[in-house]
């Protein structure tokens, strides 16, 4: 099924991500759980061992310099996410490759940055206002961006200097694919028509829970009376994600006061069969998994469908928007690359 989601930032078009990937001036350390897969669940996974590229600069655009770390940075947060997904032996074989695809797209951001610097493109208060919102808009319920930037030590100040270029860079997209894509009506209802296995959405639940793990060294029973105490609590009438906030050993849930939205076969047996069977609204029983012991409120389930046209509508747009505007950003980066002095210094 087609997803809103962008894969890079979420005010940016989903089609910029596929030149944009990377931003050479941050970190992506992002190990947030993914509890859509069991082997996965309430883990973030290790940092992965993606050996290193020589000390120095690797490569020059128009003077600049692209150093290792820079590769290495964005590197290990994409193996980070890659190693949840395949087994070590393969993910090794793709770092070279990795690698290249990286640099790629640093040289490709800082020309498109330098473009931007050559036209004069600025960021105003208004428009960091409204790139903001649009960060808001896209975060899940009970989640709040300042909160979240508070929580990571980011500033306001760092907020808007780490994103002005991300700004910068869309507003100079824009102008590259503004007038030169349309999508038609006909195009999307095209689209849906020869695609009708992709809007076919599964059976979904909406389930709350907090988790009291059994780590190395506890005792698994001490942790379960722990989860039938607050179980309890719960049960007295307790705000349930105010205690998720102060109590959970999911930490990738705390923000969202422990809910999960999801369809059959992406949580491990136990969780699922709960949250599949168990009466809405009610605290269920203590589930026990391999992880230790879950508090389960389903909050909601929604029948598998086939979502509408004018449900998908929007997204079908982007999506053929993306198509066609990938090949008119990879034609402009490409009139950048010809104009620019490029050095590769030492090879990935």
């Amino acid at each position: 099924m087609l997803s809103n989601r962008n894969t890079c930032l979420a005010a940016f078009a989903a089609f910029a991500s596929l030149f944009l990937g990377c931003n050479p001036s941050r970190s992506n350390e992002g190990t947030d759980v993914d509890l859509s897969k069991s082997t996965d669940l309430f883990r973030p996974p290790k940092p992965a061992d993606t050996g290193s590229v020589a000390t120095g600069v690797v490569a020059t655009v128009n003077g600049v310099p692209i150093t290792p770390e820079m590769i290495e940075r964005e590197l290990n947060a994409r193996a980070q996410q890659l190693q949840r997904r395949m087994p070590s032996e393969q993910l090794a074989q793709m770092l070279p490759r990795l690698r290249s695809q990286i640099l790629d797209q640093i040289i490709a951001r800082l020309l498109l940055l330098q473009e931007a610097d050559r036209l004069g493109l600025t960021v105003s208060d208004e428009e960091m206002a409204s790139f903001r919102a649009e960060l808001q808009a896209a975060l899940p319920p009970g989640m709040d961006l300042s909160a979240i930037l508070a929580d990571r030590g980011i500033s306001e100040e760092q907020f808007r200097r780490e994103f002005a270029d991300d700004i910068r860079v869309r507003k100079l997209i824009e102008q590259a694919v503004s007038n030169a894509v349309t999508v038609s009506e006909e195009e999307i209802r095209q689209f849906y028509e020869d695609n009708s296995e992709q809007f076919q959405r599964p059976e979904l639940a909406t389930a709350r829970h907090l988790l009291v793990a059994v780590r190395e060294g506890q005792d698994r029973e001490e942790q379960r009376k722990k989860a039938e105490q607050l179980r309890e609590r719960l049960i007295a009438g307790e705000d349930f994600a105010e205690l998720v906030r102060k109590e959970t050993d999911d930490p990738g849930s705390r923000e969202t006061g422990g809910v999960y939205t999801f369809p059959r076969g992406q949580m491990v047996p136990e969780f699922e069969e709960a949250s599949f069977t168990q009466p809405i609204g009610e605290i269920g029983d203590i589930v026990e998994t391999r992880f230790g012991f879950h508090i389960i409120r389903v909050e909601g389930r929604e029948p598998a469908r086939e979502l509408t046209l004018d449900e998908v509508r929007t997204n079908i747009a982007a999506f053929l928007r993306g198509q066609k505007a990938s090949g008119i950003i990879q034609q402009y980066i490409n009139e950048l690359k010809e104009k620019a002095d490029i050095v590769v210094h030492q090879p990935l």
